[in-house]
């Protein structure tokens, strides 16, 4: 089962050069949250969750929820004094983005954060592309991390 198996309106946006520093406003762009009747959950991994972050921060009444994985963001800006709610998921072995990095920026997230620890996960296996420099093996399967990633995503 994925995101979209369970109902929900998902579009994956292509970031020119695979960087989601230089297309995160495509959102915008492409007219994709005018339905004012519609409740939108912005999500992304390592830099997307960065800039998911960051146009969370520019556009805050656009998105109702905010979904950041295997990151250590915010770090630039701060969310902290508004009422959005955020998830944040991350694994025990994520070599990248580490916990301790990852729990020294909570104050630049509500208070009403929630975070979630996947036992086991690593960085890379959030997605599907392979090896990421710098991070650490992972002890579960990519299937019960992203499982357990997307139990916790339709849960928020």
């Amino acid at each position: 089962m994925d995101i979209a198996d369970s109902g929900v309106q998902v579009y994956l946006i292509q970031m020119p050069g695979r960087m989601a520093m230089y297309g995160y406003n495509k959102l915008i762009k492409l007219n994709l949250l005018t339905d004012t009747t519609k409740k939108y959950i912005l999500a992304g991994h390592s830099q997307g969750a960065k800039m998911a972050a960051r146009f969370v921060y520019e556009h805050p009444d656009l998105i109702d929820k905010l979904v950041l994985i295997g990151t250590t963001h915010p770090r630039d800006i701060s969310l902290a004094g508004r009422t959005l709610p955020v998830l944040k998921i991350y694994g025990s072995h994520d070599g990248v983005a580490n916990e301790a990095n990852i729990l020294a920026n909570r104050g630049k997230l509500p208070t009403t954060t929630e975070f979630v620890r996947i036992e086991g996960g690593n960085h890379a296996q959030f997605g599907y592309y392979g090896f990421q420099l710098g991070d650490n093996s992972a002890t579960i399967s990519r299937e019960r991390q992203q499982g357990e990633t997307l139990k916790y995503l339709l849960g928020f």
